[in-house]
């Protein structure tokens, strides 16, 4: 599996901006501790679902990363530039790594 890890991901967290009334906007900011991780990455599934009458492509996505105890739904993955919405953090059996279920494409 080592060697199938060859692509560099970042974690991002979300930031709510200071508009001075208590909310603002909604950012990102990298997870300082692990500005890159090595990963697995992989299409899975992809589809074209129609919102507002417009076409959104959405691809689905399987990342394999070695395990980590500090990651969270509410993150997002950057890969080549492009963000990825985690969807879901599943555990291997031997717990040496992790897939992380994610899809771009939506709200993006």
């Amino acid at each position: 599996m080592i060697g199938r890890l060859r692509e560099r991901i970042r974690f991002e967290r979300p930031v709510i901006g200071d508009d001075g009334a208590g909310g603002g906007p909604l950012g990102w900011a990298p997870i300082a501790e692990t500005p890159e991780v090595f990963a697995a990455v992989t299409a899975t599934t992809g589809s074209e679902p129609v919102a507002a009458d417009q076409r959104q492509a959405q691809v689905m996505w399987q990342v394999t990363i070695r395990a980590r105890d500090d990651l969270s739904a509410e993150w997002r993955i950057v890969w080549r530039g492009q963000p990825l919405d985690i969807l879901g953090i599943l555990p291997e059996p031997r717990r040496a790594y992790l897939t992380l279920l994610a899809r771009s494409g939506a709200g993006q």
